[in-house]
């Protein structure tokens, strides 16, 4: 399983498998809330030291922009597609062909999502229809635009295209992405086309 020494350093002990996710969540979050604590109590008494605590308080929106570098703002098609920097076979191919064929059905499949205002179908099991930040969550982990300049200039997702999966497992008609850490493996073979894109599989 990948990650496992960062779960092993959490504090997590028992069998890393999917069966004790919700173990392996609780110990995460606990590890990540008793090292935090410390770090925000020790600035929060320099901040008592210059009176700023009271000041904190009684004028809460005024002092947010102290702390928070700018405003929690949503991805759209356009944010997701100019972002995503896609591994193409060499020009000419029938792989290049069939990937960019891949990123148009993607691109309008946000496109969609996005001019549906929250009434596309849900995918099966979801509690809440489809939505853009929900495609940037299940791509990258985060379903908002990078916060720091720095960050958002050099935002990238790396797309990647699995033309062999036959030779790894064998005769099968349907293949799912991966999604790794701002890098997807789309299928190369069983690609979507038209409204298939649309349909649960993308949505593990």
């Amino acid at each position: 399983m990948l990650n496992t020494d960062e779960i092993i350093n959490c504090g997590y002990t028992s069998q890393i498998n999917l069966e004790s996710k919700e173990s392996i969540i609780r110990a995460i979050v606990l590890h990540s809330t008793t090292r935090l604590i410390p770090m925000l109590q020790q600035i929060r008494k320099g901040l008592e030291l210059y009176g700023l605590v009271d000041q904190m308080a009684a004028n809460p929106e005024a002092c947010r922009s102290l702390f928070v570098p700018g405003n929690i703002i949503k991805p759209d098609a356009d944010f997701i597609m100019m972002s995503v920097q896609p591994n193409f076979s060499e020009k000419g191919t029938s792989k290049e062909r069939t990937e960019r064929k891949i990123i148009n059905f993607l691109q309008d499949f946000l496109q969609e999502v996005e001019t549906s205002d929250g009434e596309t179908e849900r995918a099966a099991g979801d509690a809440e229809p489809v939505a853009v930040p929900h495609v940037l969550q299940w791509m990258t982990g985060q379903s908002h635009i990078p916060i720091l300049p720095d960050e958002k200039r050099h935002f990238k997702i790396t797309c990647n295209f699995d033309h062999n999966c036959r030779e790894r497992l064998g005769d099968h008609s349907v293949c799912y992405p991966i999604d790794q850490e701002f890098s997807e493996v789309l299928p190369g073979l069983h690609h979507p086309v038209g409204t298939q894109f649309r349909e649960p599989q993308l949505y593990r």
